[in-house]
Protein backbone atom coordinates (compact mmCIF):
# COMPACT_ATOMS: atom_id res chain seq x y z
CA UNK A 1 0.00 0.00 0.00
CA UNK A 2 1.45 3.48 -0.69
CA UNK A 3 1.09 6.06 1.41
CA UNK A 4 1.41 9.79 1.29
CA UNK A 5 3.94 11.65 3.86
CA UNK A 6 3.74 10.54 7.22
CA UNK A 7 5.44 13.81 8.55
CA UNK A 8 2.24 14.35 10.96
CA UNK A 9 2.83 11.39 13.22
CA UNK A 10 6.90 12.70 13.87
CA UNK A 11 7.76 12.71 17.06
CA UNK A 12 9.19 15.98 16.32
CA UNK A 13 7.25 19.37 15.81
CA UNK A 14 6.85 19.63 12.43
CA UNK A 15 8.42 23.18 13.17
CA UNK A 16 12.21 21.75 13.58
CA UNK A 17 11.91 19.48 10.75
CA UNK A 18 14.19 20.56 7.91
CA UNK A 19 11.66 20.05 4.88
CA UNK A 20 8.91 22.03 6.23
CA UNK A 21 11.40 24.63 6.64
CA UNK A 22 12.45 24.68 3.26
CA UNK A 23 8.51 24.68 2.44
CA UNK A 24 8.39 27.96 4.20
CA UNK A 25 10.40 29.41 1.98
CA UNK A 26 8.09 28.28 -0.56
CA UNK A 27 10.85 25.32 -2.29
CA UNK A 28 8.94 22.43 -3.30
CA UNK A 29 9.82 19.39 -0.87
CA UNK A 30 7.79 16.73 -1.68
CA UNK A 31 7.08 13.23 0.01
CA UNK A 32 8.95 10.56 -0.65
CA UNK A 33 7.40 7.33 -2.04
CA UNK A 34 6.52 5.27 0.57
CA UNK A 35 5.74 1.90 0.54
CA UNK A 36 4.22 -0.11 3.25
CA UNK A 37 3.54 -3.86 3.62
CA UNK A 38 6.45 -4.13 0.74
CA UNK A 39 8.54 -7.15 -0.05
CA UNK A 40 11.73 -7.61 -1.74
CA UNK A 41 10.40 -7.78 -5.04
CA UNK A 42 8.94 -4.26 -4.54
CA UNK A 43 12.53 -2.80 -3.89
CA UNK A 44 13.67 -4.96 -7.32
CA UNK A 45 11.24 -3.00 -9.41
CA UNK A 46 11.84 0.28 -7.46
CA UNK A 47 15.79 -0.38 -8.50
CA UNK A 48 15.29 -1.49 -11.83
CA UNK A 49 12.38 0.28 -13.15
CA UNK A 50 11.65 3.01 -11.20
CA UNK A 51 14.93 4.58 -10.85
CA UNK A 52 13.98 7.18 -8.70
CA UNK A 53 13.91 7.54 -4.72
CA UNK A 54 11.24 5.18 -2.26
CA UNK A 55 10.94 4.44 1.22
CA UNK A 56 9.83 0.92 1.67
CA UNK A 57 8.37 0.73 5.98
CA UNK A 58 9.18 -1.75 8.09
CA UNK A 59 11.38 -3.91 5.17
CA UNK A 60 13.94 -5.12 7.54
CA UNK A 61 11.55 -5.50 10.56
CA UNK A 62 12.69 -9.18 10.92
CA UNK A 63 16.92 -8.49 10.53
CA UNK A 64 18.14 -9.39 13.96
CA UNK A 65 19.93 -6.47 13.83
CA UNK A 66 16.81 -4.14 14.78
CA UNK A 67 16.45 -6.57 17.92
CA UNK A 68 20.34 -6.23 18.80
CA UNK A 69 21.82 -3.28 18.09
CA UNK A 70 20.40 -0.94 20.24
CA UNK A 71 22.82 1.40 22.27
CA UNK A 72 22.50 -1.06 25.38
CA UNK A 73 22.25 -4.35 23.93
CA UNK A 74 25.57 -2.84 21.46
CA UNK A 75 27.39 -1.71 24.78
CA UNK A 76 26.85 -4.71 26.19
CA UNK A 77 28.47 -7.04 23.44
CA UNK A 78 30.69 -5.20 21.93
CA UNK A 79 31.36 -2.09 24.37
CA UNK A 80 35.40 -3.19 24.60
CA UNK A 81 36.23 -2.67 21.01
CA UNK A 82 38.14 -0.07 20.14
CA UNK A 83 36.79 2.39 17.68
CA UNK A 84 37.80 5.73 16.15
CA UNK A 85 34.76 8.19 16.24
CA UNK A 86 34.57 12.11 15.24
CA UNK A 87 33.69 14.11 18.10
CA UNK A 88 32.87 17.67 18.78
CA UNK A 89 31.42 18.17 15.19
CA UNK A 90 30.35 21.20 14.10
CA UNK A 91 26.72 21.87 14.34
CA UNK A 92 26.30 24.25 11.40
CA UNK A 93 28.02 25.31 7.83
CA UNK A 94 29.21 22.36 4.99
CA UNK A 95 32.95 22.49 4.91
CA UNK A 96 35.01 21.54 8.11
CA UNK A 97 36.76 24.72 9.48
CA UNK A 98 40.12 22.10 10.14
CA UNK A 99 41.16 18.92 8.64
CA UNK A 100 38.38 15.57 9.47
CA UNK A 101 41.45 14.15 11.16
CA UNK A 102 41.05 17.20 13.44
CA UNK A 103 38.05 15.47 15.12
CA UNK A 104 38.69 11.97 15.64
CA UNK A 105 39.70 10.64 19.02
CA UNK A 106 40.51 7.16 19.96
CA UNK A 107 38.03 5.22 22.69
CA UNK A 108 36.15 2.36 23.28
CA UNK A 109 32.50 1.61 21.63
CA UNK A 110 30.98 1.80 24.82
CA UNK A 111 32.38 4.95 26.14
CA UNK A 112 31.19 6.38 22.52
CA UNK A 113 28.20 5.15 22.87
CA UNK A 114 27.93 6.71 26.56
CA UNK A 115 28.56 10.11 25.16
CA UNK A 116 26.31 9.53 21.88
CA UNK A 117 23.34 9.11 24.24
CA UNK A 118 23.80 12.28 26.04
CA UNK A 119 20.13 14.18 26.61
CA UNK A 120 21.78 17.71 25.81
CA UNK A 121 25.20 16.84 24.03
CA UNK A 122 27.20 19.82 23.86
CA UNK A 123 28.39 18.83 19.93
CA UNK A 124 27.33 15.77 18.03
CA UNK A 125 29.48 12.73 18.01
CA UNK A 126 29.66 10.68 15.24
CA UNK A 127 30.67 7.10 14.69
CA UNK A 128 30.77 7.12 10.67
CA UNK A 129 31.81 5.62 7.37
CA UNK A 130 32.62 2.22 9.31
CA UNK A 131 32.48 -1.15 7.70
CA UNK A 132 30.02 -2.69 9.62
CA UNK A 133 31.91 -6.30 9.89
CA UNK A 134 34.80 -4.35 11.91
CA UNK A 135 32.76 -4.13 14.74
CA UNK A 136 29.20 -5.22 14.74
CA UNK A 137 28.28 -8.87 13.52
CA UNK A 138 27.63 -9.73 9.79
CA UNK A 139 24.78 -12.33 10.56
CA UNK A 140 22.59 -9.95 12.56
CA UNK A 141 21.85 -8.20 8.44
CA UNK A 142 21.32 -9.72 4.97
CA UNK A 143 21.70 -7.20 2.06
CA UNK A 144 21.87 -10.25 -0.40
CA UNK A 145 17.84 -11.24 0.88
CA UNK A 146 17.21 -7.59 -0.55
CA UNK A 147 18.73 -7.54 -4.07
CA UNK A 148 19.02 -9.80 -7.07
CA UNK A 149 22.37 -11.87 -7.41
CA UNK A 150 23.69 -9.47 -10.28
CA UNK A 151 23.39 -6.28 -8.25
CA UNK A 152 27.18 -6.98 -7.09
CA UNK A 153 28.08 -5.28 -3.30
CA UNK A 154 30.08 -2.63 -3.74
CA UNK A 155 30.81 -1.33 -0.18
CA UNK A 156 28.39 -1.54 3.73
CA UNK A 157 29.22 0.99 6.12
CA UNK A 158 27.53 2.01 9.92
CA UNK A 159 26.52 5.26 11.01
CA UNK A 160 26.36 5.35 14.72
CA UNK A 161 25.91 8.89 16.43
CA UNK A 162 24.06 11.69 18.10
CA UNK A 163 21.44 13.81 17.76
CA UNK A 164 22.29 16.58 15.45
CA UNK A 165 24.62 14.37 13.12
CA UNK A 166 24.78 15.76 9.42
CA UNK A 167 25.81 13.56 6.44
CA UNK A 168 25.55 17.17 4.27
CA UNK A 169 24.06 17.20 1.31
CA UNK A 170 25.73 15.01 -1.34
CA UNK A 171 25.78 12.56 -4.38
CA UNK A 172 27.16 9.04 -4.50
CA UNK A 173 28.26 7.25 -8.20
CA UNK A 174 26.37 3.75 -6.86
CA UNK A 175 23.18 2.78 -6.29
CA UNK A 176 22.52 2.81 -2.13
CA UNK A 177 20.38 1.62 0.45
CA UNK A 178 19.73 3.35 3.46
CA UNK A 179 18.78 1.38 6.35
CA UNK A 180 17.41 2.64 9.65
CA UNK A 181 17.98 0.05 12.64
CA UNK A 182 17.71 2.24 15.79
CA UNK A 183 16.09 6.01 16.28
CA UNK A 184 15.70 8.54 13.47
CA UNK A 185 17.02 10.49 10.76
CA UNK A 186 15.25 12.97 8.26
CA UNK A 187 16.12 12.64 4.52
CA UNK A 188 15.97 15.91 2.01
CA UNK A 189 16.89 14.73 -1.49
CA UNK A 190 17.69 16.45 -5.16
CA UNK A 191 17.11 14.37 -8.14
CA UNK A 192 20.52 14.15 -10.39
CA UNK A 193 18.98 15.81 -13.45
CA UNK A 194 18.66 19.04 -11.57
CA UNK A 195 22.54 18.63 -9.93
CA UNK A 196 22.87 22.77 -10.62
CA UNK A 197 19.87 23.67 -7.65
CA UNK A 198 22.17 21.54 -5.52
CA UNK A 199 25.31 24.26 -6.47
CA UNK A 200 28.17 21.56 -6.41
CA UNK A 201 31.53 23.20 -5.10
CA UNK A 202 33.66 23.75 -8.13
CA UNK A 203 36.56 21.25 -7.70
CA UNK A 204 34.42 18.62 -6.61
CA UNK A 205 30.90 18.38 -8.69
CA UNK A 206 29.38 15.74 -5.77
CA UNK A 207 29.41 17.56 -2.55
CA UNK A 208 26.99 20.43 -2.09
CA UNK A 209 27.80 24.11 -1.22
CA UNK A 210 24.95 24.62 0.43
CA UNK A 211 23.38 23.91 3.77
CA UNK A 212 20.28 23.21 3.98
CA UNK A 213 19.22 24.34 7.29
CA UNK A 214 20.57 27.95 6.60
CA UNK A 215 19.94 28.72 2.65
CA UNK A 216 19.74 32.31 1.24
CA UNK A 217 17.46 31.64 -1.62
CA UNK A 218 17.85 35.05 -2.89
CA UNK A 219 21.90 34.11 -3.56
CA UNK A 220 20.91 30.15 -5.19
CA UNK A 221 17.17 30.85 -6.64
CA UNK A 222 17.44 27.53 -8.67
CA UNK A 223 16.65 25.70 -5.48
CA UNK A 224 13.69 27.13 -6.02
CA UNK A 225 13.00 25.93 -9.42
CA UNK A 226 13.56 22.59 -8.49
CA UNK A 227 11.58 19.48 -6.93
CA UNK A 228 12.89 18.65 -3.92
CA UNK A 229 12.34 15.17 -1.58
CA UNK A 230 11.96 14.31 2.09
CA UNK A 231 11.01 11.63 4.23
CA UNK A 232 11.33 10.57 7.80
CA UNK A 233 13.48 7.55 8.05
CA UNK A 234 12.49 5.34 11.00
CA UNK A 235 13.71 1.58 12.07
CA UNK A 236 13.10 -0.81 10.01
CA UNK A 237 12.83 0.92 7.15
CA UNK A 238 14.74 0.50 3.70
CA UNK A 239 15.57 3.53 1.81
CA UNK A 240 16.49 3.29 -1.87
CA UNK A 241 19.09 6.68 -3.74
CA UNK A 242 19.67 5.83 -6.94
CA UNK A 243 23.29 6.77 -7.80
CA UNK A 244 23.03 10.19 -8.23
CA UNK A 245 20.46 11.67 -6.39
CA UNK A 246 21.43 13.98 -3.91
CA UNK A 247 20.86 13.34 -0.32
CA UNK A 248 21.24 15.33 3.09
CA UNK A 249 20.80 13.15 6.15
CA UNK A 250 19.60 14.74 9.80
CA UNK A 251 19.91 12.83 12.66
CA UNK A 252 16.53 13.33 14.87
CA UNK A 253 17.83 11.36 17.71
CA UNK A 254 20.54 9.33 18.59
CA UNK A 255 20.94 6.56 15.87
CA UNK A 256 22.26 3.82 14.56
CA UNK A 257 21.67 3.27 10.54
CA UNK A 258 23.48 1.57 8.10
CA UNK A 259 24.17 1.71 3.83
CA UNK A 260 25.00 -0.75 1.13
CA UNK A 261 26.57 0.46 -1.92
CA UNK A 262 26.04 -1.73 -4.96
CA UNK A 263 26.06 -1.68 -8.60
CA UNK A 264 27.90 -0.45 -11.36
CA UNK A 265 29.17 3.08 -10.76
CA UNK A 266 27.49 5.89 -13.41
CA UNK A 267 28.40 6.37 -16.66
CA UNK A 268 31.48 8.72 -16.67
CA UNK A 269 29.48 10.26 -19.78
CA UNK A 270 26.10 11.27 -16.77
CA UNK A 271 28.82 12.61 -14.82
CA UNK A 272 30.68 14.66 -17.29
CA UNK A 273 26.97 16.04 -19.13
CA UNK A 274 26.73 17.68 -15.30
CA UNK A 275 30.22 18.99 -15.59
CA UNK A 276 29.72 20.19 -18.95
CA UNK A 277 26.08 22.14 -17.89
CA UNK A 278 27.84 23.58 -14.65
CA UNK A 279 30.28 25.91 -16.54
CA UNK A 280 33.81 27.49 -17.09
CA UNK A 281 34.19 27.92 -12.30
CA UNK A 282 33.71 24.19 -12.37
CA UNK A 283 35.91 23.43 -15.89
CA UNK A 284 38.61 25.44 -14.43
CA UNK A 285 38.57 24.10 -11.17
CA UNK A 286 38.84 20.41 -12.54
CA UNK A 287 41.67 21.04 -14.74
CA UNK A 288 43.91 22.68 -11.83
CA UNK A 289 42.79 19.30 -9.80
CA UNK A 290 44.04 17.25 -12.54
CA UNK A 291 47.63 18.64 -12.14
CA UNK A 292 47.89 19.04 -8.64
CA UNK A 293 46.27 15.99 -7.18
CA UNK A 294 46.55 13.78 -10.63
CA UNK A 295 49.69 14.28 -11.95
CA UNK A 296 51.95 15.74 -9.46
CA UNK A 297 50.02 13.19 -6.62
CA UNK A 298 49.45 16.23 -3.97
CA UNK A 299 47.35 14.76 -1.52
CA UNK A 300 43.89 15.92 -0.83
CA UNK A 301 42.89 17.52 2.05
CA UNK A 302 39.79 16.33 3.96
CA UNK A 303 37.46 19.20 4.19
CA UNK A 304 34.41 17.60 3.48
CA UNK A 305 32.70 14.87 5.48
CA UNK A 306 34.66 11.97 4.58
CA UNK A 307 35.81 13.57 1.13
CA UNK A 308 35.57 11.89 -1.85
CA UNK A 309 38.08 12.77 -4.66
CA UNK A 310 38.21 16.21 -6.12
CA UNK A 311 36.75 16.30 -10.20
CA UNK A 312 40.23 16.74 -11.63
CA UNK A 313 41.85 13.99 -9.82
CA UNK A 314 38.84 12.14 -10.80
CA UNK A 315 39.12 12.93 -14.74
CA UNK A 316 42.99 11.88 -14.00
CA UNK A 317 42.24 8.15 -12.90
CA UNK A 318 39.75 8.03 -15.71
CA UNK A 319 42.90 8.67 -18.34
CA UNK A 320 45.80 6.76 -15.84
CA UNK A 321 43.58 3.68 -15.10
CA UNK A 322 40.54 3.94 -17.15
CA UNK A 323 37.81 4.16 -13.64
CA UNK A 324 37.32 7.73 -13.27
CA UNK A 325 35.60 6.10 -9.71
CA UNK A 326 38.94 4.75 -8.60
CA UNK A 327 38.49 4.34 -4.63
CA UNK A 328 35.79 5.93 -4.39
CA UNK A 329 34.13 4.37 -1.34
CA UNK A 330 37.83 4.14 0.74
CA UNK A 331 37.93 6.53 3.24
CA UNK A 332 41.45 8.94 3.44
Amino acid sequence: MMDTDVAQTDRVARGNLLRDRLRTQGVDVRPVPRLTGSTPSDLQWAISEARSPMLFAGLIDAWPAVRNWTPEKLAKDHGDKRVTALMGLPTSGVLYPGDQHDYEKKLTFGKFLEEMLQEAPKLPCYLAHVRVEDILPPEDYDFRALLNPDQEAVDTRAWIGSAGTRSMLHSDLNDNLFVQIWGEKEVVLIPWDQTPAAYPFPDNIVNSSLDLADVDLRKNPLLKEAVLYGTTVRPGDVLFVPRGCWHDFRALAPSVSVNHWFGPPMPFQEYAMQLLKLGPTHWAAAARDFVKHGVLEQPEPMKFFFSPSSTGKRLYDLVRRGDFSHGNSDIK
